[in-house]
């Protein structure tokens, strides 16, 4: 599509007389990959809700999709948020509903997105399969690991196919194994369904694992796609917010030599802990 998949042009928000967000100018491409990384109360989810226009700004516009959803109605958003995949805080999963009827939850109640019960049964599977949890279809989130309903909750954002994929701290709570997991998943639903992508988060491990690792489907995991010292050209931009206000914008390679007091305590300088991404592999997860 022509033109920017989101943009923000001097956002404010104020909540009970506090400013939340502070003249925000971003402006996302196609392709693009985004790291939000702050604080908490730094002002990331609010963005993200903005985004999908679940709040409303008191000042300034958003574009999504082509569309100015600045003031748009709850009744015109429909059709475009059928565009968007969203994970929130904790997967959000409907614990009334089964693992299936929750993946399919987008698809049966956007009215853009109506099909058959078979073609939804089609696609709801394979979105499972994707994270590769086609097996529990039956199952309820409670019978679910926390890791498992996460990628539960991967699959619901991804199964209407959407333009842009908006992450919520996809590993706040898991190990690091676990983390690791999500993280491939959402390298691999970038990069095999060409998704835009951005991410909220308060681990630095998962924006460089963002930037600089690729999905190599021949073994089936995510592998380095430049040697370790350097850095991958993967359209990532980092983003430091602070207080409701963007404070740095750039690199991973900026991010890590900004002299930045606030901005530099969001980066890992060494090196985590050898770790195998299944857990069993003893490979070294480097960022």
């Amino acid at each position: 599509m022509p033109g920017p998949i989101l943009k923000f042009e001097n956002v404010s928000l104020s909540y009970d007389g506090k400013l939340v967000l502070d003249k925000i100018n971003l402006t996302v491409n196609a392709g693009d990959t985004f790291i939000l990384l702050g604080a908490a109360g730094s002002g990331k989810t609010v963005l993200l809700k903005l985004a999908m226009s679940l709040i409303q700004a008191d000042t300034g516009r958003i574009e999504l999709l082509g569309h100015d959803i600045t003031h748009l109605k709850e009744t015109e958003l429909f059709g475009i948020r059928s565009e968007v995949g969203v994970l929130f805080q904790e997967g959000g999963l409907f614990d009334s509903l089964n693992i299936a009827d929750n993946v399919a939850y987008p698809l049966r109640n956007q009215k853009k997105l109506a099909a058959p019960e078979d073609e939804i049964a089609a696609r709801v599977q394979e979105s499972l399969d994707f994270v590769e949890l086609g097996h529990t279809l039956d199952k309820f989130p409670s019978e679910l690991s926390g890791g498992m309903r996460r990628r539960v909750g991967i699959a619901r954002a991804n199964v209407t196919n959407p333009k842009i994929s908006l992450y919520d701290s996809p590993t706040a709570g898991l190990d690091p194994i676990t983390a690791h997991t999500i993280m491939s998943l959402i390298v691999k639903q970038r990069e095999l369904r060409k998704t835009t992508t951005i991410l909220a988060t308060h681990r630095y491990q998962d924006g460089a694992m963002a930037a600089n690792y690729h999905w190599d489907d021949a073994i089936h995991d995510v592998v380095r796609a430049v040697p370790y010292g350097t850095y991958a050209a993967l359209d990532t931009t980092f983003i430091v917010m602070n207080e409701g206000r963007i404070v740095f914008s750039g690199t991973q390679q900026q991010l890590e030599t900004s002299r930045d007091p606030y901005v530099s305590q969001f980066v890992l300088h060494q090196p985590p802990p050898k770790i195998g991404p299944s857990g069993d592999r003893g490979q070294q997860l480097s960022v």
